[in-house]
This record gives C-alpha cells, structure tokens and sequence, in this order.
C-alpha cells in the first residue's frame, strides 16, 4: 500500500470546477478516506484468504458490501455533479442566470444556496467558466462511465440499456489475486463479460488530470 497516493483523490476532487461548494467537497473527502479503509480491507482479505488457502466469508462479505456502497456513493456524487454543470450550462443559455440568482439570494441562511450563487456569478463574469466545466466534465467522463456500467449491474440487477435482460450473477464476487479488491462480473450484454473492481475505479480516478480551476 505504500506505493498508493491516497490524497491523490480528495486532491483531484478539490481542483475540479464547483467543487469549492463545502458540500460537494466533504463528499469528495468521504470518497477519499473510505479508499483508503477499504484498500485496507482487501489487502487484508487477500492475506487471510492465502494464509488458510480458502475464502474467509464472513471477512469478503464485509469487503464487497463496502466495495459497493463505495461505487454507488462516488456514482451519486458524480451524477450530481455532472447534473449541475448541464442545470447552470442550460440557465445561461436561457438567460435565466439573473432569476436564478435572485431566488437563490432569498434564501440568505442557506449555506447551499449561497454556493450556487457564487457560481452563477462566475459564469456570469468568467467567459472562460463553460468551457472549464465542459473540460473537467470530459476528464472524468470515462470514470463516470466505469461506475455507472457496474452501479447498473450491482444496484439494479441490470444490463445498461438492456433492462429486460437477465444479468448473470449480480453482486457476486471474486477475490483478485493481486490486490485483494472484489472483482465483479459487468454483464456486457452480448454473452460477454468483463471484471472489475472497486480497485480499477479508485485508480482510475488517481490518474485524472484537470487543469486546477482556481476557485478558492
């Protein structure tokens, strides 16, 4: 484990655009430290699991549940994200940014809404603001993607796209030789499938690069 970054995550998060909203951010930083626990967990599992030569069940049981509520809560956390950029994308080419602004600003003990006040007014003086988001949202696109295929297949027992089709083993998972991580089959819908795990996703989120968006 001494070869992981475990800031890396909380770090990348701190630099993405509408991430200087508290809220968004501790949920960045739960992400983060929970990384951290369960790469824990596994590497721990790994280690039992050769030291007695069989799976120790009650010990996977613990590291898939927390495998999963991990991906489902860096999913929810993305999608909202994700969600906001198009709201604040679609008001300005409504020209609802000035109505917006005055309703939000009604709520003046709203610490919520005294964030997506502060972001209505960047992109109503930073020319540059859109196409930031439109940047960072495509840096994290291919994670997005990664974590919503698998939230599919664990949480709605689902091929994506293909609601009707029965997934094979929803939920069940393997220890991964190398590092622990639980690796799960993601249905791919053509009687083909591929594994991959909490760890892939965790990884895959310590090499996104974005350019910091100098917000705080």
């Amino acid at each position: 484990m001494d070869e992981i970054d475990f800031s890396r995550i909380h770090t990348m998060f701190r630099s993405l655009v509408l991430f200087d909203d508290m809220f968004l951010n501790m949920q960045g930083m739960n992400i983060a430290i929970n990384d951290s626990f369960i790469t824990d967990q596994e590497y721990n599992l790994l280690r039992t699991y050769f030291e007695i030569e069989r799976t120790p069940t009650q010990q996977a049981l613990f590291v898939s549940a927390q495998s999963q509520m991990w991906i489902f809560a860096l999913y929810e956390l993305l999608r909202t994200w994700r969600h906001r950029i198009r709201k604040l994308k679609t008001w300005r080419e409504n020209g609802a940014i000035p109505h917006m602004m005055r309703r939000l600003q009604q709520d003046q003990h709203n610490l919520g809404a005294l964030m997506k006040v502060r972001h209505l007014e960047r992109l109503q003086e930073d020319p540059e603001f859109v196409a930031l988001m439109e940047a960072h949202d495509a840096a994290l696109e291919p994670v997005f993607r990664m974590a919503e295929s698998i939230r599919i297949n664990l949480a709605k027992h689902e091929i994506k796209g293909k609601p009707n089709a029965p997934v094979r083993a929803p939920g069940y998972g393997r220890i991964n030789g190398m590092c622990g991580a639980l690796d799960f089959e993601l249905d791919m819908g053509d009687n083909t499938y591929q594994l991959i795990n909490r760890r892939d996703i965790a990884e895959a989120l310590r090499r996104v690069g974005v350019a910091p968006s100098h917000q705080r």
